[in-house]
């Protein structure tokens, strides 16, 4: 048998209702034993937005930033790839623009570019202390031995030297010619001067030629021959003659030859006038 503990208080009366709040359901009446479960919270259908209540609206000001933004994060990740393809591409000053007078080199293109060829120039010579006398070319020179008079034939190429004969006007002892190419090397160089002197003479012999040291660092070879031959007088008896040729390479391409020769009964006497002029020619190189 339960037991009554009296009589319960009066109902609440909930105040009057508002539209915008939900209204109040008062605490339930004890009716003893266990006491009621509390309510749970009013169903969502009982709440709203109040009178007059307008939703946001979205500012159009806004939608373009947001859109402008996409567009150019899009434009910054294009550029950036073709960046990054094509390695940057020039850079050029853009407060300082070349103008028409600036001199701009063209960068090559690929393997199809050649570059110019300089122009060759012609090496500077320079006087030494052994270029005196008679200026052959290329910085050649050789000195005349005394009594030795120039060729007054200016039509002979080159320049040759005559010893005079005394007692015998225009009659000569020998001759010291020096001739240059740049045709032939010093062996075929010589070959060819005793070709050409002994044309004219007879009872011709020609030594055997060889390649001789060269005593000047300038010169790259040394050749050497020389001969002997009969030349005709008309009404007098022949003149025997000894010829000796010398033929020197330099490193520039050039030969130079000395083409002496005497009569074999001044040989002994102005042999060393010979070799001395010789002597002069080789020190110019």
């Amino acid at each position: 048998m339960s037991q009554q503990y009296g009589q319960p208080g009066p109902q609440y009366q909930a105040g009057p209702q508002y539209p915008s709040a939900p209204q109040y359901q008062g605490a339930p009446q004890y009716q003893g034993g266990p006491p009621a479960p509390l309510p749970g919270p009013p169903a969502p259908s009982g709440w709203g937005p109040g009178p007059g209540y307008q939703p946001p609206r979205k500012s159009k000001k806004t939608l373009w930033i947001v859109m402008a933004g996409a567009v150019l994060a899009v434009v910054l990740i294009a550029a950036g790839l073709v960046i990054l393809v094509t390695g940057g591409g020039d850079k050029k000053d853009p407060v300082n623009p070349p103008v028409a007078s600036d001199s701009l080199t063209p960068e090559p293109v690929g393997t199809l570019y050649t570059p110019p060829t300089p122009e060759p120039t012609e090496p500077v010579i320079t006087k030494g202390p052994y270029d005196v006398g008679v200026e052959v070319g290329g910085g050649v020179w050789f000195t005349p031995a005394k009594g030795w008079i120039k060729d007054p034939d200016k039509k002979r190429s080159g320049f040759n030297y005559l010893l005079p004969e005394p007692g015998r006007p225009g009659a000569i002892d020998g001759w010291f010619w020096v001739r240059q190419t740049q045709l032939m090397g010093a062996k075929a160089f010589a070959d060819h001067l005793v070709d050409v002197e002994s044309n004219n003479l007879e009872h011709v012999v020609i030594g055997k030629g060889s390649y001789r040291k060269c005593t000047n660092k300038a010169l790259k070879l040394c050749y050497a021959t020389n001969y002997s031959a009969v030349v005709p007088v008309k009404g007098k008896p022949p003149v025997v003659f000894s010829g000796f040729i010398q033929a020197f390479e330099d490193h520039n391409g050039q030969t130079t030859a000395t083409d002496s020769a005497l009569q074999r009964e001044v040989w002994a006497k102005h042999k060393q006038e010979v070799l001395t002029m010789n002597g002069t020619l080789v020190r110019s190189f």
